[in-house]
C-alpha cells in the first residue's frame, strides 16, 4: 500500500485550505485527527493533518517479524509498532523511509543489529527501539542519529556504542552481566590483568591519538572527481536537495571514509526515475574506496559496462526486477571483493538463480559470506546449486517455496562456516529439522518462524549442539503435542541455547516443566499462548541464566512458585502485559518472583481488585514499572508511591484515572527519571509534594485536566529535559519564569493551555540556563496583547517554534530567525505581529516550514534574495495579512517549495508565470489579481489550485488535460468566460471542482469517468446537460447547478445519478420544466434537494416521503470530518459549502452546519395537487419549503411527525381546511409560514414554538382565527332586527352565502333552535335548503359587519 498523502481518499484527497469563512458568522474551522507520533498523541489539525501520513499498530498483540515490505512506504512520516510482541530483526528496508519523522519500535522482542543505514534518514526526529533485545553497535551518529540520546536505546543489554556508555570494544577484563563464568571465579587472575592494563593504558591512549591525528592529516575531504561523478549521477535520480556548495560527504545517501575522504558507501535506493533501469557500473568506477552500494527499489533489470569495482564488498539490489539469470549475472561481473549480496524481492525463480550460481566465478563463489534471497519463488532445488559457497556465514531464504524435502545434508560440507540460517515462512511441516541441519557445525542462529512446524519436526533439534538462538514463533507446537513431549524424556533442547522464542504456539501451563537442561538460556518468549490461571513458575527453576521472560497476552491470574524462585536470581525483565492478573493477590504473586526484577510490564491487563503501589514493595530492585492501558486503575494507587524508591521509569498512561493527583511522598522518588501520566482524567493542580524528583528528565501529562499555575514543584525538577503538558488547563506565564532554574530543558509541548501575563512585570527579564530545541505552545489567551518572552533572546538552538494563537505586540521578531540557524519550522499564526517582511541577514538552510498567517503584516513580498535566504523552504503561508503588490519572480526560484499560501491579502496584478517548478499546493484566493491565468499554471506537479474571489478573466486553460495530478480546482467568483473544457469532466484524479460565479456558457460536461466528488457550477450561464453524465463508477457527492439557464429535461441526468451516492442536488433558479421525475426517489442518499425557482409542474411525487433525507447517509468524508476537507498533503483546510433557502433567508451552509442539514425546497414552481401525506414520514428532515406553488387540499396531519423540522414554509398556495392542531408539538420548529392560502378555523394552541409565531405566519387566510390574530374564534352574537316574520318561533333569517362561510361554532350560534332540534337529517337538510336563496345585499351587509367578516 502506498500510504502516500497524494492518494488520500475522500475529503483528505484534494482540499488545500480546509478552512473557509462562514458567510454568516465570519468564522473559521479546521479538521482534526488525533494520532500517536513522536512519542505523544497529538491532535493534528489544519496544515499538520494534511501533512501527515502514518500507521499506528501499537499496543496490540501483534506477533511475528516486521514485514520487510513496510520499508517500501517511502513517503510515510510516522510508523508506530511499539508495545507488541514482534520479533525478528528490524528490516534493512527501513532505510528506504526517507520521509519518516517518527519511528517507534519499542517494547517488542526485536533482536539483531540496528540497520546501520538508518542513519541516512535525515527527516527522522524521533526514534525509539527501547526495551527490545537488540545487539551490536548503534549506527554511526550522523544526521539525525547525532541528536538521539541513550534513552532511545534503553533496555537493550547487548547494544553498544555512542551514545551508550558501553563500548563495542570493551577491555578484556569486563565481564558481561549474563556471562556463564561467574565474576568471583579467578578474581586473582583478573587483578593481575587489571594491573598490567593500568600500566599500558597511558601508552595505548597516546598511540591512538597519534593514529587519529595522522588520519586527519591524510584526509583530503571530498574528492573533486568523485563530486563531479555524483553530480553526474544526480540526473538519474531524485536527490535534488544535494547542496553543491557543501562537502559531498555530507550529502544525503553518501558516506565517506573518515581517513581518506573518499566515498565509501552509496545509498541510492528508491530514487531512480526511469521505469526500467540498466545500471552502468562505469558511473561508479571513480569511487576507488567504494565498499557498499545500495540500489534497492530502483526498477533495475540488469547492468551494463561491468567495469571492475575492485573494493566493493556489499551490493544490495533488493526490490528490483532482476528476475532473469542474464540480468543478475550482468550485475555480478567485475566484483572480485564482493562478500554480501542482497537480492530479496526480485521475483526470480529456481531455474534462473540456479543458472546464476553455476555461472558465477569461483572467486566470487568462495568470497560470499552473506546471501539474502528472501521473498522470491525458490524451491528446494536451489540448495543443490549452492555447493561451493564455502565462506557463507549468513543465508536468508524466508518467504520462498521451500517444503519438507530439504537437501541440506549434501551441503553441510560446504556450509561449515554457516552461522545464521533463516527458513521462516516456508512449509516445513514434515521436516526433521534437527537431522536435516545436523551437519551445520557452526550454526548459532536458526529462524523457523511461521513454518508450520509440529513437535515431530523439532524432535531432534538437540542435534544442533552449537545453536544459541532458536525462533519457533507462530508454529503448531500446540497442546496435542505437548503431552507426548513431556511423557518422553528423550526430547531435549540444544543445551547451548541463549534465546528461545515460542510465541503463539497454544502452549499450556504444563509446558514449563519441559524447559530443562538450558543453563545458558537468557531470553524466553512464551507470549500469546494458552497459559492460564495460577501459573507455577517452579518449572523455570533450572534456567539459572534467564534474564528476560515474556508471558504477555495469556490468561494468567496468579504467579506461584512452590519450589521457590531463588534460582531466577538473574531475571531482570518480566512482561505480563495482556493477562488477567488478580489485583487482590498481586503482592502474593510478585513475591514468587526474584527480587532481581528490574523491569516489570503489566499493561493492558484486566485487573480484578484494586492495585496499589505498595503491592510492588517487595521488588526492591524494581526500576521500570509500566501499567499503561489498565482502565480499572484508581487514584488510590499513588498514595504509597513514595516507597518505590528504586523506580526510574513509571508509566500509567491511558488508564482513565480521575480526581486530583494525591499528596503522596513524590519527593522520595529521587531516582525517578521518566513519569508518564498522559491520557487520564486528572483534575486540579499538581500536589505540593510533587517536587524534588531530582533525576526526573521526562514528564508527560498530556491530555488530562490539570489546572493552575506552575509553582515551585515544577521549578524543583532540576533535571527536567522533556515536558509535555499538551491539552490541559494550566496557566502558563508568558515570562516562563517557573523554568528559570532549569538547565537541561530542551523540549516543551504545551498546546491547548492558557498563556497569561505575569502578575509581577519584573519576572519578564531573566537569563535562561537552558537551550530549547522545541517550544510548542499554540494556546489561547485572554489578553489583547502579550510581550514576547524575553528569554527567547538567549535561545540559539531552536529547531521548532510554535506560538500559534498567542497575541503578541509589536513587530515580527526578526532576531528569532537570525539567532536560531538550526530552525526547521516556525509557526506564529494569529500572533498579532505587524510591520513589513524583512529577511534575515544570513541564509537559513535548515528552515523548511514558515507560517505567519493571520497577522497584520504589511508591505510587499521581498523581490530579492528570498530563495537564497530560504533555500530549502517547502511550506510558506503568509495568508490573512495585508500584503500588497504582486508575486515576485524570486519565488519561482524556490525549487523545493511544495506549498504556497498567499490567500486573503491585497495582492494585485497578473499572476506570475514563474512559479516554483515543484509546487503542488497554491492558494491565491481572496486577493485582487487580474488578467488571465498563466498558460503554465496547470503544470505537471500542481495538485491543488485556488484562485477564487479575484478579478481574473479569459477562458479556462485547455492545458488542463496534460495534468495528471490535479485534484482540486477552485476558480469561483471571477470573470472567466467561454465553455467548460470537456476534458475537465474526464480528469481521472480531480476530486473537487468549483467554477461557480463566473460567466461560463454552453454545456455541462460529462463526468462519466471522473473521480470528482464535489461539483460547483452554480451562478453561470450554462444551458444544456450532457448525455451520460454519471454512472455506477461515479463518486459525486455534491452537484450544484443552481442559477444557470438550463432548460433540459433532467430525467436522464437523474437516472444517471441513481447509481451514485449523491447527498446534495441543487438545481435552483434554472428553466427546467415538466413533472418532477419519479426517478428522483432512486437517489436514496439525498440529504438536500433544491428544485426551487424553476417551472416544474404536476404533483409532488409521493415516493419522496419514503426517502431518508437524513444526515446519517452523508458521504463518510463529510460525516467523519464534520464537513471540513483537505487534499493531498496540503497543510491547509477548507470547509465544504452549499447555499439553501431556510427560515425565510438564503444562507450559505458550511462545514459542520452543512453536515447537520437535511432539506427539500420545491418552492416557486407550478406544482399542483395535494401535499403527499407521505412527506410527514421524513422524521429527520430539518427544512421543507413548498411555497409559491398551486397546491390544494389540507395540510397533512402527518406533518406532526416531523420531529426535527426547523423551518416549514407552505405559503402562497391554495391550501384549505384547518391547520393540524398537533403541529404545536414540534419543539424545534423555529420558522413557520402558511400565509396566503385559504385556511380556516382556529390556529393551534400557542404552546412550545407556536407561542413565538406572529401574525405574519398566518396572513392572507381570512377564515383563520385565534391568537396571534386579533380575530376571535368565539365572537359575541349580534341580533339582526327586521320586519320579516316567517315563523312563530321568530327565527332569524340569514343569507346562506354568509352562512356557508361561517365556522361550525358560528353556525350553531346563529341557527334557529327548532332547526337544531330537527330529528331527521333529511328534514334538517331540507330546512337548511329552504333558507338558501340569492344573496340579499341588506342582510349581507348587516351580517358580515356584525360577525366581523370581510365581504367578498
Amino acid at each position: 500500500m502506498p500510504f502516500d498523502i497524494e492518494n488520500l481518499d475522500s475529503s483528505l484527497k484534494v482540499f488545500d485550505q480546509g478552512l473557509i469563512r462562514n458567510s454568516s458568522f465570519n468564522e473559521k474551522k479546521k479538521e482534526k485527527a488525533s494520532f500517536t507520533s513522536k512519542k505523544r498523541i497529538d491532535t493534528y489539525l489544519g496544515s499538520i493533518l494534511a501533512y501527515m501520513s502514518g500507521i499506528d499498530l501499537s499496543k496490540n498483540k501483534l506477533k511475528g517479524d516486521i514485514p520487510y515490505e513496510l520499508g517500501n512506504l517511502a513517503r510515510i512520516k510516522a510508523l508506530n509498532l511499539s508495545h507488541n510482541d514482534l520479533n525478528g530483526q528490524i528490516p534493512d528496508s527501513f532505510s528506504n523511509l526517507m520521509q519518516i519523522e517518527s519511528l517507534d519500535l519499542s517494547f517488542n522482542k526485536l533482536h539483531g543489529q540496528i540497520p546501520p543505514k538508518l542513519n541516512i534518514l535525515t527527516s527522522l526526529e524521533v526514534l525509539s527501539v527501547a526495551h527490545n533485545n537488540l545487539s551490536g553497535p548503534i549506527p554511526k551518529g550522523t544526521n539525525q542519529f547525532a541528536t538521539f540520546d541513550e534513552n532511545i536505546y534503553t533496555d537493550n543489554p547487548f547494544l553498544c556504542g555512542p551514545p551508550l556508555q558501553k563500548s563495542c570494544h570493551p577491555t578484556p577484563t569486563t565481564v558481561p552481566d549474563n556471562a556463564d563464568i561467574e565474576k568471583d571465579n579467578d578474581r586473582d587472575d583478573e587483578e593481575v590483568v587489571d594491573a598490567m592494563k593500568r600500566k599500558m593504558k597511558g601508552g595505548v591512549r597516546l598511540c591512538f591519538l597519534i593514529f587519529l591525528l595522522l588520519e586527519a592529516l591524510c584526509s583530503e575531504g571530498c574528492r573533486k572527481e568523485e563530486r563531479e561523478a555524483l553530480l553526474g549521477l544526480r540526473s538519474h535520480f531524485d536527490y535534488a536537495n544535494w547542496n553543491v556548495e557543501t562537502d559531498c560527504c555530507e550529502w544525503e545517501g553518501v558516506e565517506c571514509n573518515s581517513s581518506t575522504g573518499r566515498v565509501a558507501q552509496l545509498y541510492l535506493y528508491g530514487v531512480w526515475k526511469s521505469t526500467e533501469q540498466y545500471i552502468n557500473y562505469s558511473h561508479f568506477s571513480v569511487f576507488k574506496d567504494l565498499k557498499e552500494l545500495h540500489l534497492e527499489d530502483s526498477n533495475i533489470v540488469g547492468c551494463v559496462e561491468a567495469e571492475e569495482l575492485s573494493n566493493l564488498e556489499l551490493l544490495d539490489m533488493s526490490y528490483n526486477n532482476l528476475d532473469t539469470a542474464a540480468g543478475i549475472l550482468s550485475c555480478l561481473d567485475g566484483l572480485p571483493s564482493l562478500k554480501s549480496l542482497y537480492l530479496r524481492y526480485n521475483s526470480f525463480n529456481t531455474s534462473s538463480l540456479t543458472h546464476v550460481f553455476e555461472s558465477v566465478s569461483p572467486k566470487l563463489r568462495s568470497n560470499l559470506e552473506v546471501i539474502d534471497l528472501s521473498r522470491n519463488y525458490l524451491s528446494n532445488d536451489i540448495l543443490a546449486s549452492m555447493e561451493g559457497f564455502t565462506s557463507l556465514k549468513e543465508l536468508y531464504l524466508s518467504g520462498n517455496l521451500l517444503d519438507s524435502d530439504l537437501h541440506f545434508q549434501a551441503l553441510c560440507s560446504s556450509f561449515k562456516n554457516l552461522e545464521v540460517l533463516d527458513l521462516s515462512y516456508n512449509n516445513l511441516n514434515h521436516t526433521d529439522i534437527g537431522s536435516a541441519l545436523t551437519g551445520l557445525s557452526s550454526l548459532n542462529s536458526l529462524y523457523l518462524t511461521n513454518s508450520q512446524l509440529s513437535w515431530r519436526s523439532i524432535y531432534n533439534i538437540s542435534k544442533l549442539s552449537s545453536l544459541e538462538k532458536l525462533h519457533l514463533g507462530g508454529n503448531n507446537l500446540n497442546e496435542s503435542g505437548t503431552g507426548s513431549i513431556l511423557e518422553n524424556d528423550t526430547f531435549k533442547w540444544p543445551t547451548n541455547l541463549q534465546r528461545l522464542s515460542l510465541w503463539s504456539n497454544s502452549l499450556s501451563n504444563k509446558f514449563l516443566s519441559s524447559l530443562r537442561g538450558l543453563p545458558r538460556l537468557q531470553f524466553l518468549d512464551l507470549s500469546y499462548n494458552q497459559l492460564e490461571g495460577s501459573l507455577d513458575i517452579s518449572g523455570l527453576s533450572t534456567l539459572t541464566s534467564l534474564a528476560y521472560l515474556d508471558l504477555s497476552y495469556n490468561n494468567i491470574h496468579i504467579l506461584a512458585s512452590h519450589q521457590g524462585s531463588k534460582s531466577l536470581n538473574r531475571l531482570h525483565v518480566l512482561n505480563l502485559d495482556g493477562n488477567t492478573i488478580d489485583g487482590n493477590k498481586l503482592r502474593e504473586s510478585l513475591r514468587a518472583l526474584s527480587t532481581s526484577i528490574r523491569k516489570l510490564s503489566m499493561s493492558s491487563n484486566n485487573f480484578n481488585g484494586t492495585i496499589l503501589a505498595q503491592d510492588f514493595h517487595d521488588l526492591s530492585n524494581l526500576e521500570d514499572l509500566r501499567l499503561d492501558g489498565n482502565s480499572n486503575m484508581e487514584n488510590e494507587f499513588f498514595k504509597s508511591i513514595g516507597n518505590l524508591t528504586s523506580l526510574k521509569v513509571l508509566t500509567l498512561s491511558n488508564c482513565d484515572i480521575g480526581g486530583t493527583l494525591p499528596q503522596a511522598d513524590w519527593f522520595k522518588l529521587k531516582s525517578l527519571e521518566e513519569l508518564n501520566l498522559e491520557e487520564n482524567l486528572f483534575v486540579g493542580s499538581l500536589p505540593s509534594s510533587f517536587l524534588n524528583m531530582t533525576s526526573l528528565w521526562r514528564l508527560e501529562l498530556y491530555r488530562n485536566k490539570f489546572s493552575g499555575q506552575f509553582d515551585s514543584n515544577i521549578a524543583s525538577l532540576a533535571s527536567l529535559e522533556y515536558f509535555d503538558f499538551t491539552e490541559n488547563q494550566f496557566e502558563v506565564p508568558i515570562s516562563f519564569a517557573p523554568f528559570a532554574n532549569h538547565s537541561n530543558l530542551k523540549f516543551i509541548y504545551g498546546e491547548g493551555n492558557k498563556v497569561i501575563l505575569d502578575i509581577q512585570p519584573s519576572l519578564q527579564t531573566w537569563i535562561p540556563k537552558f537551550q530549547l530545541q522545541v517550544l510548542s505552545l499554540p494556546s489561547t489567551t485572554e489578553n489583547d496583547s502579550l510581550p514576547l518572552p524575553k528569554f527567547l533572546l538567549h535561545q540559539n538552538n531552536l529547531i521548532s517554534l510554535d506560538f500559534t494563537g498567542c497575541r503578541f505586540e509589536g513587530l515580527f521578531p526578526q532576531w528569532l530567525l537570525e539567532n536560531n540557524t538550526k530552525l526547521i519550522e516556525l509557526h506564529v499564526k494569529n500572533c498579532s505581529f505587524n510591520g513589513a517582511i524583512q529577511l534575515p541577514l544570513h541564509p537559513l538552510p535548515n528552515l523548511q516550514r514558515i507560517d505567519v498567517s493571520d497577522n497584520i503584516i504589511i508591505g510587499e513580498i521581498p523581490s530579492k534574495n528570498f530563495s537564497s535566504i530560504f533555500p530549502n523552504l517547502r511550506y510558506l503561508n503568509i495568508s490573512g495579512n495585508h500584503i500588497q503588490g504582486s508575486i515576485p519572480r524570486e519565488l519561482g526560484r524556490m525549487k523545493l517549495l511544495d506549498e504556497l499560501d498567499l490567500s486573503s491579502n491585497q495582492l494585485s496584478g497578473e499572476i506570475s508565470k514563474e512559479m516554483p517548478t515543484n509546487l503542488r499546493f497554491l492558494s491565491l484566493n481572496d486577493n485582487k489579481f487580474s488578467g488571465k491565468l498563466p498558460s503554465n499554471i496547470f503544470n505537471i506537479s500542481i495538485i491543488s489550485l485556488d484562485v477564487s474571489n479575484n478579478h481574473l478573466v479569459g477562458k479556462i486553460p485547455s492545458l488542463l488535460k496534460k495534468n495528471s495530478a490535479l485534484s482540486e480546482l477552485r476558480m469561483s467568483n471571477n470573470h472567466f468566460e467561454g465553455s467548460i473544457p470537456l476534458e475537465l469532466g474526464q480528469h481521472g484524479d480531480l476530486y473537487y471542482l468549483d467554477l461557480s460565479q463566473n460567466n461560463l456558457v454552453g454545456l455541462v460536461p460529462s463526468f462519466l469517468n471522473s473521480y470528482v466528488h464535489f461539483i460547483h457550477l452554480n451562478n453561470n450561464h450554462l444551458t444544456r446537460l450532457s448525455k451520460n453524465m454519471f454512472n455506477g463508477n461515479s463518486y459525486v457527492v455534491m452537484l450544484d447547478l443552481s442559477y444557470n439557464e438550463i432548460s433540459s429535461n433532467i430525467q436522464e441526468m437523474i437516472e444517471d445519478l441513481s447509481y451514485t451516492k449523491l447527498n446534495f442536488l441543487l438545481l435552483k433558479g434554472n428553466h427546467m420544466t415538466g413533472d418532477i421525475p419519479k426517478e428522483l426517489c432512486w437517489l436514496i442518499n439525498l440529504t438536500m434537494l433544491d428544485l426551487s425557482d424553476n417551472k416544474f409542474s404536476g404533483g409532488i411525487p409521493r415516493c419522496l416521503g419514503k426517502m431518508a433525507f437524513d444526515s446519517k447517509n452523508l458521504d463518510p468524508s463529510l460525516k467523519e470530518f464534520a464537513g471540513t476537507l483537505s487534499g493531498g498533503n496540503s497543510s491547509s483546510f477548507k470547509q465544504e459549502h452549499a447555499s439553501f433557502t431556510s427560515k425565510k433567508r438564503f444562507d450559505n451552509y458550511t462545514g459542520r452546519i452543512l453536515t447537520y442539514m437535511s432539506a427539500i425546497d420545491l418552492s416557486q414552481n407550478k406544482l399542483k395537487g395535494n401535499i403527499p401525506y407521505e412527506l410527514g414520514i421524513l422524521k429527520g428532515i430539518k427544512v421543507l419549503n413548498l411555497s409559491h406553488n398551486d397546491l390544494i387540499g389540507q395540510i397533512p396531519y402527518s406533518f406532526s411527525n416531523l420531529k426535527q423540522i426547523e423551518s416549514l414554509d407552505l405559503s402562497f398556495n391554495k391550501l384549505s381546511g384547518q391547520i393540524p392542531p398537533k403541529l404545536n408539538i414540534l419543539t424545534l420548529l423555529e420558522v413557520l409560514s402558511v400565509a396566503h392560502n385559504n385556511l380556516s378555523g382556529s390556529i393551534p394552541e400557542g404552546t412550545n414554538q407556536f407561542a413565538t409565531f406572529d401574525e405574519s405566519s398566518y396572513e392572507g387566510n381570512p377564515f383563520l382565527c385565534g391568537p396571534p390574530l386579533p380575530k376571535s374564534c368565539h365572537p359575541t352574537p349580534t341580533i339582526i332586527q327586521n320586519n320579516l316574520n316567517t315563523n312563530r318561533d321568530n327565527d332569524r333569517l340569514m343569507d346562506m352565502y354568509i352562512f356557508c362561510r361561517l365556522s361550525k361554532d358560528e353556525r350553531r350560534n346563529w341557527m334557529p333552535e327548532s332547526l337544531m332540534r330537527a330529528p331527521n337529517p333529511q328534514v334538517q337538510r331540507g330546512m337548511t335548503k329552504s333558507l338558501i336563496g340569492p344573496p340579499n345585499p341588506q342582510f349581507q351587509s348587516v351580517t358580515t359587519k356584525s360577525l366581523n367578516l370581510n365581504p367578498i
